[in-house]
């Protein structure tokens, strides 16, 4: 496992919009996508692309807004070992087969669902 190093950061004017997935929220999301020069779009690992991340994924195409997406609640998943401050590839190399085996099956729902959505998506350490 990788050590983490201290180190300054100045952000001249960062602002972070979190808009609700609920399908209340539409109008929301509309305006924060139009709003944002980056998007970051969370997807449950364990539900996939739902309703509202589609429609999400249509406000960004629509205006044109780079995004990266963040895949969460991978803690959830079947006999999953957190490992407190490691990054996402050393907890993942540290599980048991079983886990590994239900990450790598949701990611490939997910990622599938991705393409069907017309994105080339991979992993950040396999791209």
């Amino acid at each position: 496992m990788q050590t983490r190093e201290a180190f300054d950061l100045e952000l001249p004017g960062f602002l972070v919009i979190d808009t609700p997935g609920h399908e209340s929220f539409t109008n929301l999301r509309s305006r924060g996508s139009s709003l944002c020069d980056l998007a970051v779009l969370v997807v449950d690992i364990m539900h996939g692309l739902e309703k509202q991340t589609l429609e999400s994924i249509q406000l960004l195409k629509q205006k044109n807004t780079p995004f990266c997406i963040a895949l969460n609640k991978i803690d959830r998943l079947n006999q999953w070992d957190v490992k407190k401050d490691a990054n996402s590839r050393d907890t993942l190399e540290a599980q048991d087969f079983n886990a590994k085996n239900h990450f790598e099956a949701q990611l490939e729902k997910t990622i599938l669902a991705f393409n069907e959505q017309g994105f080339n998506v991979a992993l950040y350490w396999d791209n």
